[in-house]
């Protein structure tokens, strides 16, 4: 039972790591909503490093060292030009979430989406998108709106993210529907002339903030078209009508403050910084990489032991060891009738299994009960049985080894499979993703419903890709242009 002990002491180790995780959220939460405001300075940079820290550890950073090397880059040259440039040092990641959103913590921690990056055309537009987040921290909304008596946009967020039960694969809805309001619309009237003015100093289209607003107007237009759904993203923009004169007004005046119409070389080809970038949910339906499991629906990723032949059926995963016969683990699925009377007893109860030893364990902050089977007459040497309670469904692991030679290897990987089941995160997020960017160059007669079917985009493919290339709702390629389509991962 030496795996089954292990297993014990590494999942109580991880439980009282999200307990340790959870306590300081409350801690930070409380101190950021205190009577107390932090100066500027060592406060609120503090807040952000410890909001940042959060984000790392939950996995939602997407984790591409040179994409996040040019977008600090764009990131750094917006916040050179900023008021508060020489008494705060900002930083710049993509959150691996496919929802379209950008963010800004306290302290100069600036956040955009892969989701958004996919429907971004150039440099300039990524430039407008940060300029309007670094315009925010400048302007110190997160402390205004405390002082103000009123919770942080982006303290919710992050109580969002971090108290789901472990749900993180959720994040990308729940952060989407609360950032909708953003900070209210003085307060982003305030970044878009802050982040207009960056933008001409930094020698960039300031005209760039309105085709961001058309990309997302678009996102809405697209939304309730095609997929029949409101659109969820970020105050970037949505506090403001289509035609908002008092936008194009404090745009117009923060590019005059700029006082420079002197335009500078981009710091590189935005649509090849792109390529190849996850875009989408995880798959829905459930999916194998090399030989980790990912379900985007349930939300769950699995690893087995490396090497092994891990299938996917109808109802039932299915892992083998290479050059063994008569052993295999599989994994099913059944929902609970109320609680489910805990694993154990589920087990042992529902699924009638005599069990010869047992340890309740948890995995990833689920409860979950581990056991050795007793040996039965026309059964396998060696049975092995987990069950794992996630929101209503029980995950019932079982493993069958007839070689005696392979038992230790066996119930190794048996007990390192069952460890390794947990909630999805944001990098299993991408990992799992079916679709990536691809660029293609038009050829003559191409259009993009042409383009959609040739690359297998579904019935709405060809209104995804006129999104996708800011030419929605009736634009088309022309010969020659670079096009971003989506491409299934090989």
């Amino acid at each position: 039972m030496g795996g089954v002990a292990g297993l014990y002491r590494s999942s109580f180790t991880y439980a009282c790591t999200c307990l340790f995780t959870s306590v300081l959220l409350t801690l930070l939460l409380t101190s950021a909503n205190g009577a107390h405001a932090h100066a500027l300075g060592f406060g609120e940079v503090r807040q952000g490093e410890r909001m940042h820290k959060e984000l790392v550890e939950s996995g939602m950073i997407y984790d591409d060292e040179e994409l996040t090397a040019y977008i600090d880059a764009v990131g750094q040259r917006m916040a050179a030009v900023s008021q508060d440039h020489r008494r705060m040092e900002y930083h710049f990641f993509v959150l691996d979430d496919p929802a379209v959103n950008a963010m800004a913590f306290p302290g100069g921690y600036i956040y955009i989406s892969r989701g958004l990056l996919a429907y971004l055309e150039n440099e300039a537009q990524l430039a407008a998108v940060l300029g309007h987040e670094v315009g925010h921290v400048s302007a110190r909304h997160v402390a205004r709106q405390r002082r103000a008596g009123r919770t942080s946009t982006v303290l919710s967020v992050v109580a969002g993210i971090l108290t789901g039960s472990g749900a993180i694969y959720q994040v990308g809805e729940a952060y989407g529907q609360m950032l909708v309001s953003g900070y209210g619309r003085e307060m982003e009237l305030e970044a878009d002339a802050l982040g207009a003015e960056y933008l001409a100093r930094a020698g960039y289209d300031p005209n760039a903030m309105l085709q961001v607003l058309q990309v997302l107007k678009d996102q809405e237009l697209f939304a309730s078209q095609v997929e029949q759904r409101r659109p969820t993203y970020h105050g970037l923009y949505a506090t403001h009508p289509r035609n908002d004169q008092r936008l194009h007004e404090v745009i117009r005046a923060g590019a005059a403050n700029a006082g420079s119409e002197e335009y500078v070389e981009w710091v590189d080809d935005y649509l090849e910084r792109i390529a190849g970038l996850p875009w989408g949910d995880a798959a829905a339906d459930g999916v194998v990489r090399g030989h980790r499991y990912y379900h985007g629906r349930l939300g769950i990723v699995i690893d087995f032991p490396e090497g092994w032949n891990v299938r996917d059926g109808a109802t039932t995963l299915t892992a083998v060891p290479p050059h063994i016969s008569g052993a295999a683990m599989t994994v099913e699925l059944q929902a609970l009738e109320g609680d489910g009377g805990g694993p154990e007893r589920f087990l042992t109860g529902h699924l009638g299994l005599a069990v010869t030893a047992g340890e309740a364990i948890e995995v990833d902050g689920m409860p979950a009960y581990l056991a050795v089977l007793e040996q039965e007459e026309n059964q396998p040497r060696l049975r092995l049985a987990a069950v794992a309670f996630k929101e209503g469904r029980a995950f019932i692991f079982r493993g069958n080894n007839a070689e005696a030679e392979f038992d230790a290897e066996f119930i190794e990987g048996f007990s390192e499979t069952v460890g390794s089941f947990r909630h999805m995160r944001g990098g299993d997020r991408s990992a799992a993703t079916a679709a990536r960017i691809k660029l293609v160059e038009a050829r003559p007669g191409d259009t993009f419903d042409s383009l959609a079917r040739r690359y297998r985009m579904g019935r709405d493919g060809g209104d995804r890709l006129r999104l996708l290339n800011g030419r929605y709702p009736r634009g088309e390629p022309r010969a020659g242009d670079r096009v971003k389509v989506l491409a299934g991962q090989s």
